[in-house]
């Protein structure tokens, strides 16, 4: 397993956080609620997670994840955790405070993402190119002055590439993030999603955006990403 190819998904937690990555570079990192005196190594502001909450550690080539004895608790796939370091698996989903915050964990061989990750920042919350506006906050589209009425899983889409702008991301997180609903009811890390259900949904993407489709450039074998230059 390579360490820059192993990293923590938030799901779920503060606004300015969501669906950013924390890549697990150190042997221990420690989860809990921002503080004066303490600052934990992935920080929450939610009141239902503890000071120190949880602590995901390495363990050989793999990481665990314990509760510290946390006031609201830790489940892993819905399961109860303890002090016990519990080994996580790709795809593993984490939740804190009875789903306060909500994390995934991915453990992928594949070192692109991680270079990826280095690139142009998010962009802004709102955003101009010639002729196209787009507004994370109010999850607006704008194109040539109209609005674009996206719906549904095209507009969850489009939101999670912009939002990652310059950013691989991988065909599981647009699993994991763009159809959650298909893990209801399943044992499954992984929403069952098909590879040509995902490129339909991004050609469809593509033809709605017009001569901007081009910006959700293909990352073979891999993924998708929002193209974007700099200052732009």
């Amino acid at each position: 397993m390579l360490d820059d190819s192993v990293y923590i998904l938030i799901k779920k937690g503060d606004p300015d956080q969501l669906q950013k990555r924390k890549f697990l570079t150190k042997d221990v990192y420690t989860i809990g609620r921002r503080g004066t005196q303490f600052e934990p190594d992935i920080p929450f502001s939610s009141l239902y997670v503890s000071r120190k909450h949880a602590v995901l550690q390495k363990m050989g080539k793999q990481f665990a994840i314990a509760d510290l004895q946390s006031k609201h608790g830790t489940e892993v796939n819905g399961t109860a955790i303890h002090d016990t370091p519990h080994v996580l698996r790709h795809g593993d989903h984490i939740v804190l405070a009875k789903g306060a915050v909500e994390l995934v964990f991915f453990a992928e061989a594949n070192e692109l993402d991680a270079t990826r990750e280095l690139s142009i920042p998010i962009p802004n919350p709102s955003a101009e190119l010639p002729g196209l506006l787009i507004n994370l906050e109010r999850r607006e589209i704008r194109l040539d002055g109209k609005r674009l009425h996206l719906t549904g899983k095209d507009m969850d889409l489009l939101m999670l590439l912009y939002q990652r702008a310059n950013q691989a991301v991988s065909y599981e997180e647009i699993m994991v993030l763009i159809w959650p609903e298909r893990l209801f009811g399943t044992d499954k890390m992984i929403p069952d999603v098909g590879r040509a259900e995902i490129n339909a949904l991004v050609y469809r993407l593509r033809k709605r955006l017009g001569r901007y489709g081009e910006k959700v450039t293909t990352i073979p074998r891999y993924g998708y990403m929002w193209e974007m230059e700099e200052g732009g």
